[in-house]
């Protein structure tokens, strides 16, 4: 019983210091503060307007978690599940770009998030040994 409980604390120290040394959570604020600070830019030489930042925002925000997303699951040391990162990152994408572009203009994609869904599904399913 005592081996159990050791092993139990053997691993969740390995796995906070894994989550501590993980490189992708830092790279991911990183480029969250890049985002911010090129909107701005952009704010301000009048490429966008101020009302309408932080629509880009979300779709940028969109896109560093599927890519996130994607770098983990390349990643074999800092694999997690992905999934609530791609299904976030659409997310984001599709409100943000329903701003900019219109709400007319998205269901065309709805039904391409929903063709990478399955495909991304059927590879994942494929990966995995019986």
């Amino acid at each position: 019983m005592s081996e159990d409980k050791e092993n139990q604390e053997e691993e969740r120290s390995s796995e906070k210091k894994k989550h501590k040394d993980d490189p992708l959570s830092g790279m991911t604020g990183g480029l969250t503060l890049i985002l911010l600070g090129v909107l701005f830019l952009l704010a301000n030489m009048d490429y966008i307007s101020w009302s309408g930042w932080w629509q880009y925002f979300l779709m940028g925000l969109g896109v560093i978690l599927i890519l996130e997303a994607i770098i983990r699951s390349a990643s074999p040391s800092y694999r997690k599940d992905i999934t609530g990162k791609l299904i976030g990152g659409f997310v984001l994408i599709f409100i943000g770009g329903s701003f900019v572009i219109g709400w007319s203009n998205w269901w065309p994609l709805i039904l391409i998030g929903v063709g990478v869904g399955i495909l991304l599904s059927s590879l994942r399913k494929a990966k995995r040994p019986e």
